[in-house]
């Protein structure tokens, strides 16, 4: 009984870490776009996507390619997430809290 418990232990840890590890590689991400480091940001966040498809996160990857003037890698993450959710409305992201 003892090893079935600690195998369910393992089982749930291990599906459990790698959604942990995306999270921590967002904040990373979340971070470095505050910071303006545009394309550390978006380095981390086209890798999160290709496993997870997420409007939110191809917005984000739009807003920081629009920061460095890069109109048309903007434009083609912003129409990949609109086809991902079409009903999506992001906010741009604010620097520095109230706006």
């Amino acid at each position: 009984m003892r090893k079935i418990i600690l195998l369910v232990i393992i089982m749930v840890f291990i599906s459990i870490s790698p959604c942990l590890a995306n999270n921590v590689s967002l904040d990373k991400a979340y971070t470095y776009y505050f910071q303006g480091k545009m394309p550390e940001a978006i380095e981390i966040m086209k890798e999160y996507v290709k496993e997870k498809p997420d409007a939110r996160i191809l917005y984000f990857i739009g807003y920081a390619y629009y920061e460095m003037k890069d109109m048309e890698s903007a434009r083609r993450y912003f129409e990949e997430a609109y086809l991902i959710e079409p009903d999506f409305t992001p906010l741009p992201p604010q620097k520095g809290g109230n706006g």
